[in-house]
């Protein structure tokens, strides 16, 4: 059951999103859609999760690169490693491996 708190942050999360350039905010709402069907199951997972995707999509948008420049060709399989804690992890090193080579 959700309570104010909950609805707080959901609001938050798709104020963001609607932010999103329209192509981006159409990739976002698939992979919504997605992430819910394949069953994230703690609401602060879920909170973490839609707030990183919208981290990495805004600054995917920034740099002017595709959505798939980032998740490669299957969208779906990036979501389930982005989704699973070990996975995630890589996935985060990965990120911030890439964004000090950019400074560099």
């Amino acid at each position: 059951m959700f309570g104010l708190k909950e609805k707080r942050e959901w609001h938050e999360i798709e104020t963001r999103a609607k932010l999103l350039p329209l192509d981006y905010y159409k990739d976002f709402q698939e992979m919504k859609k997605y992430i819910w069907a394949t069953g994230v199951s703690k609401w602060d997972n879920a909170v973490f999760i839609f707030n990183s995707l919208l981290d990495l999509l805004e600054e995917t948008s920034a740099d002017g690169r595709k959505v798939t420049d980032i998740t490669g060709p299957d969208v779906a399989s990036f979501l389930d490693g982005f989704i699973d804690e070990k996975s995630w992890e890589d996935k985060q090193r990965e990120i911030l491996n890439n964004k000090i080579e950019k400074l560099e």
